[in-house]
């Protein structure tokens, strides 16, 4: 991952962001908190406009047969760039100068958006998300159902 502050600052958003399992309270927030920050001033920010979210489960070979493992992988897809609370875009050089020293990110991948982000909360430009960029989670659980119908079968 070639950009590890972008990385650093995505599972802080993440550590805090609403389950996937709640899409609209997740999309909420995702709209309302930015990269950079809860209590960012910056006159650019930073958010996920689009992510995509995998999950599965897996035998979790220490508590087998019964054991579990639940993995949530999020990727964001695509990242929109908002000037905050403003109509019109940024100067280039300002976005340029944010997106390289603040995310390692190069501003000629984002292209103008024609509507304003969120509840209007400013210009936004939208690029792909880089390559990398990957929050995964995984948590133990044990199958009862798995160990019921094991214990019937055992029964005489």
């Amino acid at each position: 991952m070639s950009h590890p502050k972008l990385l650093v600052a995505f599972e802080q958003l993440m550590a805090r962001a609403p389950s996937a399992l709640f899409k609209r309270a997740r999309r909420l927030y995702l709209d309302k908190y930015p990269l950079d920050g809860r209590d960012s001033s910056s006159a650019l920010r930073l958010f996920v406009a689009k992510e995509r979210v995998e999950e599965w489960v897996e035998p979790d070979p220490e508590t087998a047969p019964t054991g579990k493992i639940a993995v949530v992988t999020i990727r964001p897809t695509l990242l929109s760039l908002v000037h905050w609370q403003q109509n019109d875009p940024a100067s280039e050089q300002t976005c340029a100068d944010y997106l390289e020293n603040t995310w390692g990110l190069d501003a000629s991948c984002f292209k103008a958006v024609n509507e304003p982000w969120f509840r209007n909360g400013g210009y936004q430009s939208q690029a792909q998300a880089p390559e990398g960029l990957i929050w995964t989670r995984r948590s133990a659980f044990t199958d009862h159902n798995s160990r019921d119908s094991q214990e019937a079968n055992e029964a005489p």
